[in-house]
């Protein structure tokens, strides 16, 4: 019975997606709801604080099949705990075109420095920061006291739990356009590439350079507001169960995003004094997240091991 239960969540998990707009997949958790173009329910969701643990290791991860790793990363599977140890660890990523980290100090935001690079880069739930930051800037005037409760509770969840409910029910409270007032904090921070849609933030391209930018301008208190800025990098703080990669070395504020054992895993965040995120694309194995979809747990949190010796 174990075996066949774990068989329809992962049969879910592969049909719903990462956020597809639609009811939880379990009990215990929203699926990322920006990501897929499904059409959002039509009850706005009552999200809570989420609790300090999962009640139990099932709802952490699953263990699924591994795709098809690029030629030269192949490895063991990962120690107990997920830790990056001896002939697991990566050395660079020098000619890497399916995997790359990208930092820059807050002290000085243009000098980005890129290793290893990806063929797509879909923002998935990264993007929950930007529907966030729209929604500061043109329904609370740049300022967080301004956020009713409810409201507020929606925002924690789809920054801590990644909800994809919550974002949808934040998004519909932006006058308007949605993508266009997104894409208006990107170009107010000189972002003047990156454009959002309406709907279905999280298949949008979002580069992870331009990642870097958007993270050194949180840090530098010029995302909307510096009230704003500052409630965003506090909110951005995952459950224990989505603390890997950024999580592993020290990130203070960070957000992730994944859908499918093919697709992008990736976060951006803060470490130490840099701006930084990494990406990879279907490299490694890959185990079902709270949300029912899939992230690449071991190969982001080697990414992450070696973006911390870059870093020094």
């Amino acid at each position: 019975m174990r075996r066949a239960s774990v068989l329809v969540v992962l049969a879910l998990a592969l049909v719903t997606g990462c956020g597809s707009e639609a009811a939880p997949v379990t009990p215990s958790a929203s699926p990322e709801t920006v990501t897929s173009g499904r059409v959002a329910p039509s009850r706005a969701p009552t999200p809570t604080r989420a609790s300090p643990r999962p009640s139990s290791t099932e709802d952490l991860v699953i263990a699924v099949p591994a795709p098809t790793p690029a030629p030269g990363t192949a490895a063991p599977a990962p120690a107990p705990g997920g830790q990056v140890e001896g002939s697991d660890r990566l050395t660079s990523l020098r000619g890497d075109t399916r995997s790359a980290i990208v930092w820059a100090p807050l002290s000085d935001p243009s000098a980005v420095q890129v290793e290893g690079s990806v063929p797509s880069h879909r923002a998935w739930s990264t993007s929950k920061v930007l529907v966030v930051a729209a929604y500061l800037d043109t329904v609370v005037d740049g300022d967080p006291s301004k956020i009713p409760a409810t409201e507020r509770g929606w925002i924690r969840a789809a920054l801590t739990r990644s909800d994809g409910n919550a974002v949808v029910a934040i998004r519909d409270r932006i006058p308007g356009s949605p993508g266009a007032a997104i894409t208006n904090v990107l170009r107010a921070i000189g972002d003047g590439t990156t454009t959002a849609p309406d709907r279905s933030q999280g298949t949008m391209s979002w580069s992870p350079r331009e990642q870097v930018r958007f993270m050194a301008a949180l840090a530098g208190g010029r995302v909307v507001s510096a009230q704003a800025s500052r409630y965003l990098l506090g909110e951005m703080n995952p459950i224990p169960a989505h603390e890997w990669g950024l999580g592993t070395i020290g990130a203070g504020a960070f957000k992730g995003g994944w859908l499918t054992p093919s697709s992008e895993t990736r976060q951006m965040g803060i470490v130490g004094g840099y701006a930084v995120a990494i990406i990879t694309v279907g490299v490694g194995p890959a185990v079902v997240q709270t949300d029912g979809d899939s992230a690449h747990v071991w190969q982001m949190n080697r990414l992450a091991d070696l973006l911390a010796r870059r870093l020094g």
